[in-house]
C-alpha cells in the first residue's frame, strides 16, 4: 500500500498527520471456525460509498478473519438496491462519505447514500437482512446521520469524551476520548449475547473505543454505555449538538438485525506512524478483545 499523509483526527483522535497501514504480521486465523470453509453466509462489504477503510485496505484484516470463519466474502461498489442486496445475507458499512477521503477538509452537506438506496437497505433490512454499520466523530458523523436515522438511530454530532472512564495507559493529550467499556466498570453490557459468546472463551470483558460518535437508539441494546461523565466536545471545526447514551447497539430490525458502534477503528488491525512513534489499534491489540468481539458479532448477525 502507497504510503499515504492523512489528517488522522477524521479516524482516530490523533491531531498530527501519521501513516496509517495495516499491522504485520496480524494473526486472522479463527481457532474453531463457525461455518466450514466458504460454506458460510454471503457477507457484502460496502465500497461504493467512498468507504475510505475499504479504499485504503484496512478493512482486509475484518475480511481475513470472517473468511476464516468460513463467511463467503464479497467487496463492490455498486449502489444498494432490492435485487443487488438479496444476494447477502449480511451487509458491513464502514464509515461512507459524499466524496474521497481527503479531498476536502470538511463533510458538507452533500448526499452520500440517494434516498432510493436507504429505502432498498431498510426493506433488505427489514425482510431478513443483517446490517453492521460504523459512525465516526466529527465530521464523519454527518456524512453517515441519514443511514443511522433510516433505522432510528440518532447521533451526536463531535467527539465523545469521558474524564472518569478512558485509557489512562494511552500517552497522548487527548486521552480521555479513548473510552473504557469492561465488566469491572459496568459501561460493557455483559448479558448479550455478542458480549457473552457462544463457546466458553468467546467472552468479552475488555473493550476501548478509539475516539468516535455517540449513538441513541431507544428499540436497540445498548452494548457499550456511556457514563454520566460521558460529554460530546468540539471536533475538527463541528460544534458538538446531541446527547448520547452509547457507542454501541443490537437490535432487530422488522426481521433482520443491525449492529451500530461510534468508532470503526476496533474492527481494523492497524497502526499509526507519528514521528517515528508507532500506535496501534484494533484487533491485534491484546489488551482489547476487539478480535473476538468482531466475530462475536458477525456470529450474531448471521444467526
Amino acid at each position: 500500500m502507497k504510503s499515504t499523509l492523512l489528517t488522522i483526527c477524521l479516524v482516530i483522535n490523533i491531531a498530527v498527520q501519521g501513516q496509517m497501514l495495516n499491522d504485520s504480521p496480524f494473526d486472522a486465523s479463527v481457532a474453531h471456525p463457525k461455518y466450514s470453509k466458504g460454506k458460510g453466509p454471503k457477507v457484502l462489504f460496502d465500497r461504493g460509498h467512498y468507504n475510505f477503510i475499504v479504499d485504503m485496505g484496512l478493512a482486509k484484516p475484518l475480511i481475513d478473519v470472517a473468511t476464516a470463519d468460513g463467511y463467503q466474502v464479497s467487496v463492490d461498489s455498486m449502489k444498494f438496491t432490492k435485487a443487488y442486496l438479496s444476494k447477502y445475507k449480511m451487509l458491513v458499512i464502514f464509515p461512507a462519505m459524499p466524496f474521497t477521503f481527503g479531498s476536502k477538509n470538511q463533510v458538507t452537506d452533500e448526499i452520500t447514500f440517494t434516498p432510493d438506496e436507504l429505502s432498498a437497505l431498510q426493506e433488505w433490512v427489514s425482510n431478513g437482512g443483517s446490517l453492521l454499520m460504523f459512525d465516526e466523530h466529527a465530521p464523519i458523523d454527518k456524512s453517515v446521520t441519514p443511514l443511522f436515522n433510516k433505522f432510528g438511530i440518532q447521533l451526536s454530532i463531535g467527539i465523545v469524551s469521558d474524564s472518569l472512564n478512558y485509557e489512562t495507559k494511552i500517552e497522548m493529550s487527548s486521552k480521555e476520548t479513548m473510552l473504557k467499556f469492561t465488566r469491572s466498570n459496568g459501561l460493557l453490557n455483559s448479558d448479550h449475547p455478542i458480549t457473552q459468546g457462544e463457546q466458553a472463551g468467546e467472552q468479552i470483558n475488555n473493550i476501548m473505543s478509539y475516539g468516535g460518535g455517540g449513538l441513541t437508539g431507544k428499540s436497540y441494546t445498548t452494548l457499550f454505555k456511556l457514563s454520566p461523565s460521558a460529554t460530546i466536545k468540539k471536533y475538527s471545526g463541528s460544534a458538538p449538538s446531541g446527547t448520547a447514551e452509547s457507542q454501541g447497539l443490537a437490535g432487530n430490525y422488522g426481521k433482520g438485525k443491525v449492529v451500530a458502534l461510534g468508532d470503526c477503528n476496533g474492527f481494523t488491525a492497524m497502526y499509526v506512524m507519528m514521528k517515528s512513534k508507532k500506535f496501534s489499534a484494533g484487533m491485534q491489540v491484546a489488551e482489547y478483545d476487539w478480535k473476538q468481539f468482531a466475530l462475536n458479532t458477525f456470529h450474531w448477525l448471521s444467526k
